[in-house]
């Protein structure tokens, strides 16, 4: 039987977080789902978000250079 994941809450630029019945926190942003994240705490949820728009702004950064 695997944990099942209840939704806790969305972030502003598409970041999803739920919780396991474990008590851990699964991370994922909806512009690339199968990309996800498990993490202790509900603060390192909040900054795995934010890791991923990094993440995300910095590749279109790199392409807008590379366009450039």
């Amino acid at each position: 039987m695997g944990n099942e994941l209840s939704y806790v809450g969305e972030t502003g630029n598409g970041c999803l977080i739920y919780r396991e019945t474990t008590g851990r926190y699964v991370v994922s942003h909806e512009q690339q789902p199968h990309r996800r994240r498990r993490v202790a705490t509900l603060a390192s949820a909040y900054a795995t978000c934010q890791g991923f728009e990094m993440g995300r702004l910095n590749s279109g950064l790199v392409a807008a250079q590379a366009a450039g």
